[in-house]
């Protein structure tokens, strides 16, 4: 079980700072983009966190990375999506991002 690394006791399973999703109140978080990967057992669960995001208030953009494996941007096995990525971070932070 891959929670077990992370996440030392059934307390910590429970802390929205190990699991955002289980937090009770997402209004006032900032600008926040949100990248998945289509083939990733965490993708469901970081696109619902931005759909909490946005029902809360917050600008949130979620881009999914079609084709892309889990830990594609960390390895460097899929060039193709990091620069994907890239571009999705770089009009995050460039001024289009005012345009959430």
């Amino acid at each position: 079980d891959y929670v077990k690394l992370y996440a030392r006791t059934e307390e910590d399973r429970l802390d929205p700072y190990f699991a955002p999703l289980l937090a009770e109140d997402f209004s006032g978080l900032p600008d926040t983009l949100i990248l998945t990967a289509e083939f990733d057992p965490l993708r469901d669960e970081g696109e619902d966190y931005g759909r909490k995001l946005r029902e809360a208030g917050c600008r949130v953009r979620v881009e999914r990375i079609e084709g892309a494996l889990h830990g594609y941007f960390a390895l460097g096995i899929q060039q193709f999506y990091v620069q994907e990525s890239f571009r999705h971070i770089n009009r995050f932070l460039s001024v289009e991002q005012a345009l959430l």
